[in-house]
């Protein structure tokens, strides 16, 4: 089966979904291939976290842009609702930082003195009752935010899919491998018996994105990250989340509590391991004394992408034809809503946000080069 398009994305995560469907809203002829079923990797096991920090000015690269996109996310939740008929839910509970280790609290409250509005964070003495009598008892230095929120990526996924399709955008999953190559002016993928062409190709396939446009000729590099995830029985009553040292979670999801994650670089198993959870286990019985991962009702791993300066590569690589959208790290989710604007307004030759040029792939740090 052969058939030519004006765009193909490549990848059917949350930034894949998020850059077909801006692009199909636009009316063009786009179509999303993916070698797996649809919520299969990293954008449907993650925590679903949309902290900004109450950020308000940042020289740091990225953090702009990163803050940008989550104040977009209630507008583009309302949008995605609208356009596939989908009830979604975004849990505006707050979020409560807490940190045992000194030299990791002052850095955290520097950086919120520098960047972050006042009026969106304060210091505290206390935590909720309801929460105060569930945490460890040792001398915390703690920090809330009341407007922070998280939300189920899973429906999010599912919603998406139908707005895409609802645009007139096509999906393709559970292809198995796809083979990317040049194909004149354009590109072919090619994947079972199915053959397409494309004018232009999103690449937005996560931790395998750098191997993909390895063979078009660009070199890049990005590591992959395993998180190891458990969900557990409900910690507390609230629908707050708490973080420690700014690192590891607890988030309610679904009447339950969602804890994560490990950092193992390298690692491209999608897989649990003992030692994993043993490990997760250990950090976060610092706030749950009497958390025990044995009775999780589920466990599972994902693998995101990091850049070597954690920045997302958000760009063409060849103007009109080439575009990569990849290596959001553990922000995939928050950063979508304003990545896949971006995708759009690359393809309509607008000028985007100044934040956005710390995503360049080409920057010279972190970014791409053609291979010689």
């Amino acid at each position: 089966m052969k058939e030519h398009i004006d765009i193909a994305v490549l990848g059917g995560g949350i930034i894949g979904l998020a850059a077909a469907w801006e692009l199909a809203s636009q009316g063009r002829s786009v179509v999303l291939w993916d070698r797996d079923a649809p919520a299969r990797h990293a954008s449907a096991r993650a925590g679903g976290i949309l902290v900004s920090r109450a950020v308000a000015a940042s020289e740091v690269p990225g953090r702009m842009f990163y803050t940008r996109s989550i104040a977009s996310w209630p507008d583009w939740i309302a949008r995605i609702e609208d356009a596939s008929g989908h009830p979604l839910k975004l849990t505006r509970g707050g979020d409560w930082a807490l940190f045992s280790h000194t030299g990791r609290a002052e850095a955290f409250a520097r950086r919120l003195r520098e960047e972050s509005d006042p009026a969106g964070w304060e210091v505290v003495d206390h935590l909720p009752p309801r929460l105060q009598s569930l945490v460890a008892d040792r001398p915390w230095r703690m920090f809330h935010f009341p407007d922070e929120a998280c939300l189920d990526p899973v429906p999010v996924l599912a919603a998406l899919q139908v707005a895409v399709a609802r645009s007139g955008g096509r999906l393709a999953y559970g292809l198995g491998e796809v083979q990317v190559a040049r194909d004149g002016e354009g590109f072919r993928l090619t994947a079972q018996d199915r053959e397409l062409r494309c004018g232009s190709l999103v690449v937005a396939a996560g931790p395998w994105s750098a191997g993909v446009l390895s063979g078009l000729g660009w070199e890049g590099q990005a590591r992959p990250v395993r998180g190891q995830i458990a969900l557990v029985p409900a910690l507390h009553p609230l629908d707050c989340m708490v973080h420690l040292e700014d690192q590891f979670y607890a988030v309610p999801r679904n009447g339950c509590t969602l804890l994560g994650a490990t950092s193992e670089v390298g690692q491209w198993e999608e897989e649990t391991s003992p030692d994993g959870l043993k490990w997760l286990q250990e950090r976060l019985r610092k706030v749950f004394p009497r958390l025990d991962l044995a009775k999780a009702q589920r466990v599972w791993a994902g693998i995101r992408p990091r850049t070597l300066d954690r920045v997302p590569h958000l760009g063409w690589l060849e103007p009109g034809r080439l575009l990569v959208a990849s290596g959001h790290y553990r922000s995939g989710i928050s950063m979508a809503p304003l990545t896949g604007q971006v995708v759009g307004e690359l393809f309509q030759g607008r000028c985007t946000g100044n934040d956005v040029l710390d995503l360049d792939p080409l920057r010279s740090k972190a970014g791409y080069r053609r291979r010689d």
